[in-house]
């Protein structure tokens, strides 16, 4: 007895899944990970975000 298409599309779909599943996780260019500010280097970057800390104050011009 042959294999249907379907059968053979659905073992190819299992076998790719499988082997994405037990792939090692590389993490993405540019993510959090890779850069991890403390609240303060947070704070001067972000002025709305120093204000709602209430810890520094935003620059005003």
């Amino acid at each position: 007895m042959t294999m249907k298409k379907t059968d053979l599309y659905k073992n190819k779909g299992l076998a790719v899944a499988s082997r994405m599943k037990n792939a090692a996780k590389a993490p993405k260019p540019g993510s959090a990970e890779d850069k991890v500010l403390t609240k303060k280097e947070m704070a001067q970057a972000n002025p709305l975000l120093a204000s709602l800390m209430g810890k520094a104050k935003p620059k005003s011009k």
